[in-house]
């Protein structure tokens, strides 16, 4: 029983007093902005591709499902971040609602995931800024792909049958480590500085890059490239809605506000707006993109079209506008995804090493992963652009854009249950933020679970080596016990 306790310990809050002294200058509009300029990121850009390779065109209902399911948890992450004005995200949230090893296991998944998803966007931006300059590098160092063609056989009855045959080619993907690595040593050696009109501006930008793509494409469209509309049936698209969470996860950023906004009104008018919108504009580019090219071959899942997997699905926008026979406006997408990209690539790599400086700063890391220079913090920095770059230069990237959301959504069912054992919301809500999640998480790729069932065993034995006995609470708790204890007799 004393185990169990100490490893549900909780960070009491002791800040919620704190709220009131915050400025309450933001109203919905401003926070309905704030909300989309962070959820249209290189998601958009990079995922629409592989989402119809699993839903076919009824990916526009996997990202609509998706955005009912983040609606959920916004909510939940809302009221979190009223409680806790000073709290750092899930790993906070967690950390004060249900315990130490629970925050732990979340907060280390979505390091990994951080991890995954900046390598995903580093392919990205190199199929990207090879498709704007129209370059060709040699197979082998354009990185490792999975190829699916069909051969036609005889089975015994002298049937022609078409299977599947699914080949591995390994290769290294040289353009995504090198600019993991430019990356990398900004944030050790430059740091960051930002600037709000410069992230204004590359928000203005991918949103005229998403309206060029849809007056470009909706000439080309064809409705017979809609049918089948499900090909995989609601399989397809719960795999397609989970693998749509990468593009919806910047919503949390709204909550970075939440403490300036006018009122409750106001923050949750602009959070249903946020998702809302964001939603609606997936669903119009994912439309479009399928009705542009065929999403299967004959309407057969097992002859997927070559746009809508491997490395040409990284950057879907531009192929499908290229193949539609707008060469000029593919271009034109894909230089300015590589400006608006290489600025998301820049944050996902400041976001993990955070999470690791905030567990060090709790004590459950080593204190060299605190420290810092020009606000970054320098080890977490290294260690993420290894890891970084090795995902992204040898593992194909629909391997990659499946393992990345597996720590989200499992971040996401512990916030939700965390805000319904606090009573934060109605319970019903909460029960289905998790079930709705979970679903999701079901549908992955089973190589992401058996992956995550590696990773998260590391993890607690980095706990049970570290973290559990260097924790602050755990110190505290230990000062705590000897200052009761009574004088020695002399």
């Amino acid at each position: 029983m004393a185990l169990a306790a100490n490893l549900l310990r909780r960070v009491p809050n002791v800040a919620e007093d704190l709220e009131d002294q915050a400025p309450k200058h933001l109203g919905w509009l401003m926070l309905t902005g704030l909300g989309i300029g962070a959820t249209i990121g290189a998601g958009i850009f990079a995922m629409p591709g592989i989402i119809a390779g699993k839903a076919g065109p009824a990916g526009a209902l996997s990202f609509l499902l998706t955005g009912l399911i983040v609606l959920i948890v916004a909510i939940c992450y809302e009221k979190f971040s009223r409680h806790m004005p000073h709290g750092v995200s899930a790993y906070s949230y967690v950390y004060t609602s249900i315990g130490e090893v629970v925050a732990w296991v979340v907060a280390f998944g979505l390091f990994m995931e951080y991890s995954f998803g900046a390598a995903a966007v580093a392919i990205a931006w190199s199929v990207y800024l090879q498709t704007a300059c129209g370059y060709e590098l040699p197979k082998f160092w354009t990185g490792s792909q999975i190829e699916t063609t069909t051969a036609a056989v005889l089975d015994p009855s002298g049937a022609v049958i078409t299977p599947a045959i699914t080949e591995f080619h390994f290769g290294i993907n040289f353009v995504a480590i090198l600019v993991v690595a430019v990356i990398t040593l900004i944030l050790m050696y430059g740091g960051v500085s930002k600037s709000a009109k410069l992230n204004f501006a590359l928000v203005v930008l991918k949103m005229a890059l998403l309206a060029i793509f849809l007056c470009a494409g909706i000439p080309h469209v064809n409705p017979a490239n809609w049918q089948p509309f499900m090909p995989k049936g609601w399989d397809g698209v719960l795999q397609g809605a989970a693998v749509a969470v990468f593009p919806y996860v910047g919503f949390d950023a709204l909550y970075t506000f939440a403490r300036e906004s006018k009122s409750q009104k106001d923050t949750t008018r602009g959070t249903f707006l946020c998702v809302g919108i964001v939603a609606l504009l997936y669903v119009a580019v994912m439309a479009v993109a399928t009705g542009l090219a065929p999403c299967f071959f004959d309407g057969d899942p097992n002859k997927p079209n070559p746009l809508f997997v491997g490395s040409e699905a990284a950057a879907p926008l531009a192929k499908l506008l290229s193949a539609a026979g707008e060469t000029w406006t593919a271009k034109l997408i894909a230089a300015g995804a590589v400006l608006g990209i290489f600025n998301v690539l820049l944050v996902l790599c400041m976001g993990g090493p955070r999470i690791f400086r905030n567990m060090s700063e709790d004590g459950l890391l080593p204190a060299i992963f605190k420290k810092s220079h020009l606000g970054n913090p320098t080890f977490g920095i290294l260690l993420n652009g290894i890891l970084v770059a090795a995902f992204a230069g040898f593992m194909p990237f629909g391997e990659i854009a499946d393992m990345m959301v597996l720590g989200t959504l499992i971040a996401f069912i512990f916030v939700c249950f965390g805000a319904m054992r606090m009573k934060l919301v109605n319970p019903l809500l909460a029960i289905l933020g998790m079930v709705g999640c979970s679903i999701l998480a079901a549908k992955l790729n089973p190589i992401v679970l058996n992956a995550y069932a590696i990773t998260c065993p590391i993890g607690l034995i980095i706990y049970a080596a570290y973290g559990y006995r260097n924790s602050k609470l755990h110190k505290q708790g230990v000062e705590g016990a000897l200052a009761k204890q009574p004088d020695p007799v002399p």
